[in-house]
């Protein structure tokens, strides 16, 4: 795969600057904000995603032990009994 890839490197336009499509660690990204929002919403909660180098990170709060249950209950019903 490595190697396919240095190959395409090198057969691409010279003129063209090639386009590092990596994502940064800590950079915003609107889809992962998007995800965000929308379990919070769902979850009533605040929630935030970040993105590392090699994994990321799914960061959901709560208030007390009950609101725990209650966002586990959200994710997973019949979990908590």
């Amino acid at each position: 795969m490595r190697a396919t890839e240095e190959a395409v490197t090198l057969y691409q336009d010279p003129a063209k600057p090639v386009k590092n499509n990596i994502p940064r660690p800590g950079a915003r990204h609107e889809r992962l904000d998007y995800l965000a929002s929308s379990l919070s919403d769902r979850l009533d909660t605040n929630v935030k995603i970040s993105l590392g180098v090699r994994k990321g990170k799914v960061s959901i709060e709560f208030a007390s032990v009950e609101d725990l249950n209650r966002i586990m209950d959200v994710l997973a019903p019949g979990s908590t009994n």
